[in-house]
């Protein structure tokens, strides 16, 4: 049950970082990557033409995204479109990439954030907890409590205000209008009866 629950919050973190990142940046993650990297980005997008307009394209990402933390294609984009930030996060760890400390993870991140942004950064580390890196535990610290690394807070999703309450004295007016209303009626269905049995009677 703990492995669904910490899979679950693992997807929803990088769901939540890859929504932060702007089309801009997107797009700028796209034509940084070669040929294959690019062709595998429209293979998760499911495009098939090369020549489609970035937007076009950028809201097919978003779509495959959005959709694809069921399939993983949340994941593959993810990784896909921060390989290079990712490399250099590597790189710049050396012998103690295979299983940071959190020390290592500080020491290296703030050059990364400079080179790559800190939401990329934030892409990279997401898909590393998805990925169920040995340093996911750690990584899942600093994107949730650590002030210079975290995702800020889920959105809340507002529930709808409840309905309008009437007024106690209008309800008691409406209720009393009723009342009368309906006394009439029954007046008149009376009248009508009385007047149908004299009919009868004559």
């Amino acid at each position: 049950m703990n492995e669904v629950k910490n899979r679950l919050s693992a997807l929803s973190m990088l769901d939540r970082a890859f929504r932060r990142l702007p089309d801009e940046q997107i797009a700028d993650l796209y034509e940084s990557l070669n040929e294959e990297g690019q062709a595998a980005v429209r293979l998760v997008a499911s495009v098939v033409d090369e020549d489609l307009e970035m937007s076009a394209l950028l809201e097919a990402i978003r779509v495959s995204v959005a959709k694809g933390r069921i399939n993983g294609d949340l994941e593959r984009m993810a990784l896909l479109l921060t390989d290079q930030c990712l490399v250099d996060c590597i790189a710049a760890l050396g012998d103690n990439s295979d299983d940071p400390s959190e020390e290592n993870l500080r020491e290296v991140l703030p050059a990364i954030i400079e080179e790559h942004t800190l939401p990329v950064t934030q892409v990279m580390l997401a898909s590393v907890v998805t990925g169920e890196a040995t340093a996911s535990p750690r990584i899942t610290r600093l994107l949730k409590y650590d002030d210079e690394f975290k995702l800020p807070p889920p959105v809340a999703v507002m529930a709808p205000p409840p309905p309008l309450k009437v007024d106690d004295a209008e309800r008691l007016a409406l209720k009393e209008q009723r009342k009368i209303r309906k006394a009439a009626e029954q007046e008149q269905a009376r009248r009508r009866r009385a007047q149908i049995a004299s009919s009868r009677r004559k």
